[in-house]
């Protein structure tokens, strides 16, 4: 009793370690993508901005931009966004290496492969600045690109405006570290100046002196913009033609208040939906795993007598002469070449279909190996002693691709290429006839698949929780997530839940396909002449190629029984040998559609940031 008890939590522990590795497996690869995918192609580690506002109203910036290349660019580019703006002189380029500059120089056009040059594209609402400097991977490049965006301050009746937007929200690429400096024409002596920064949070902003003002911002995404609105007396921008007749102070103070506070509200909302979904991810996460160790109790298997203990198979054997098409697919092995040439071998053992090779002369000379020609032929017509998918696979083979009563390997070629929808469909039909054959068997019990189609769906429901929860700031939200993956899995093991008899079965052929991988198989002579034993076709069709250096054959009964006898046992040996014309002749007519597929087992008007002027973004071409 204390015996089967143990191995029945020995047996649970198993299935709920396999399924929560595959489920953080699959959580680790849909949540950090940027992992799984070796990250981002390119990246800015540092944008550095030097902006000097001019008594003209303009403003002179300054830019080094690093790159960070995890790929192979052609260069670089720096779009500005013209709106509100009436354009943009005096556009310079430079590279930086340490303290040396190199200049790069305006030409009308560039190729893909030239170097130390630019040019600028106008568009109708942008320029856009391209550098072209060849970068490869891992390398890190500093631009300085230097500019005059004219009349982009405003000055009215009672206060002058800089309102600028240096990153927009076009960029694409992200951006480690944001820093600029705002130079203003005098110095602020009656602190009347005013910063203000809108489209990032948790930025910091300092004054540097009375003319300068530091603004920092950490971890930029993509499509997020960065803009500056500067308050100063209207002395400061004397020649300035940006000139609007109103008086605009309060009116700004006010707007930035209410951009403030709508801000406040946001995120005071922001972290209201975040506690709830917070808890939310917390209660549905306890419940789904509740319900996981809940199921994995009652559906632990009870004939342990009959599933657990198998001493008396040692694997030397096969369990059950079920096809080797329908033991690949109870063990969840890949439906490959060497599945389908082991069908052809156990129809051949079952007096079914015969393999001949034509190795007729041509003109006298014999034919070259890639030439050789290898027929299969019908021997008898199927009967009811056929599965469904021995059936199907005979009519595929010799009906569809074939004459009618025999079929060569270049006929099965030509078919796939002149075919290939027909062809593919074909061996879809022929694998779904294996899944039911295995069903039919009561390899399966379909009555947990109900349950799989609830685990299914909470999982779904589980995993966009946990998205939205980390979406919120909200670190439950991975829990969510690997529960999310841990209902997941298991639902797919409900919709494939082996009956009893079929686990049985299941552990036995695992069992034979270690014992067939260690050991060395002894054939004797009769069974080199008429095989009995289809245990290498099963092995072959679970994986198992057991190569010439694995049989324990006597050389003379070899050479001399195996020939002559043109049993299935020759096919195989040929199959299996190095280098051989036949081994390749059946990958290249079937191994366009296998190797892929696995057996079961805030509302309102108002202000609200974003109307500064200029923009654009940066990026590699």
């Amino acid at each position: 009793m204390k015996r089967t008890l143990l191995r029945k939590m020995v047996h649970l522990k198993k299935t709920a370690c396999t399924v929560i590795v595959l489920a953080l497996a699959l959580t680790l690869f849909f949540c950090f993508p940027k992992m799984a995918l070796a990250g981002d192609k390119l990246i800015i580690p540092e944008w550095v901005v030097d902006a000097h506002l001019l008594e003209t109203g303009d403003l002179q910036i300054v830019e080094d931009i690093t790159f960070e290349f995890n790929d192979k660019f052609n260069g670089v580019f720096r779009d500005i966004v013209l709106e509100r703006i009436s354009g943009v002189s005096d556009i310079r380029v430079q590279e930086i290496s340490g303290t040396d500059a190199r200049e790069y120089m305006l030409v009308d056009d560039a190729e893909k492969g030239d170097h130390d040059v630019f040019i600028i594209k106008e568009e109708k609402d942008r320029i856009i600045i391209q550098i072209f400097s060849p970068s490869k991977e891992d390398q890190v490049k500093t631009f300085r690109i230097s500019y005059v965006v004219e009349d982009v301050a405003v000055k009215y009746n009672d206060i002058g405006e800089l309102y600028y937007k240096f990153v927009g929200d076009e960029n694409e690429t992200p951006i480690k570290n944001f820093k600029a400096t705002i130079r203003l024409p005098h110095e602020d002596t009656d602190n009347k100046v005013r910063f203000f920064v809108h489209g990032v949070s948790d930025e910091i902003i300092s004054k540097e002196n009375s003319a300068a003002y530091f603004l920092f911002v950490e971890d930029v995404p993509s499509n997020a913009f960065i803009e500056a609105r500067v308050l100063f007396p209207k002395e400061f921008i004397p020649l300035s033609k940006n000139i609007r007749d109103i008086d605009n102070y309060y009116n700004i103070l006010e707007e930035e208040a209410e951009y403030k506070n709508r801000q406040i509200e946001a995120r005071e909302r922001r972290q209201k939906i975040g506690n709830l979904l917070e808890q939310a991810s917390i209660v549905s996460s306890g419940l789904g795993l509740i319900l996981f160790i809940l199921f994995l109790v009652l559906f632990r298997r009870e004939k342990t007598e009959n599933i657990y203990r198998m001493d008396e198979y040692k694997g030397d054997y096969i369990p059950e002469d079920c096809t080797p098409a329908v033991a690949a697919y109870l063990t969840g092995s890949v439906i490959s070449t060497n599945t389908i040439f082991a069908t052809i071998l156990d129809l051949f053992r079952k007096g079914y279909v015969k393999i001949d090779r034509n190795n007729h002369k041509k003109d006298g000379e014999d034919i070259k190996s890639e030439d050789e020609t290898y027929v299969i032929s019908r021997v008898k017509e199927e009967d009811d002693s056929l599965l469904s998918h021995e059936k199907h696979f005979i009519n595929w083979l010799i009906n569809e691709m074939g004459d009618g009563h025999s079929v060569t390997n270049k006929r099965i070629e030509n078919f796939g290429k002149n075919n290939s929808s027909k062809f593919v469909t074909l061996f879809a039909e022929w694998k779904n006839k294996i899944k039911e054959d295995a069903v039919n068997k009561g390899y399966y019990d379909k009555s947990k698949a109900k349950y799989g189609a609830f685990f299914l769906i909470f999982s779904i429901l589980q995993f966009i929780l946990g998205v939205f929860t980390l979406v919120y700031d909200s670190l439950y939200g991975l829990a969510g997530l690997m529960v999310s993956a841990v209902l997941f899995v298991y639902s797919i093991v409900l919709f494939y839940w082996r009956s009893d008899y079929g686990y049985s079965m299941y552990k036995k052929w695992i069992k034979f396909k270690k014992y067939f991988r260690k050991y060395d198989i002894d054939l004797s002579k009769e069974d080199l002449i008429n095989s009995l034993d289809a245990s290498l076709i099963y092995a072959l069709s679970l994986g198992v190629v057991k190569r010439m250096d694995d049989l324990d054959i006597d050389q003379y009964d070899y050479s001399d029984s195996v020939y002559s006898s043109n049993g299935w046992i020759f096919w195989y040996l040929l199959f299996i040998s190095k280098d051989n014309t036949f081994q390749k002749s059946v990958n290249k007519s079937f191994g366009s559609v296998t190797g892929s597929y696995y057996g079961g087992g805030s509302s309102g008007g108002g202000f609200s940031g974003g109307g500064g002027a200029g923009g654009g973004g940066a990026g590699g071409f």
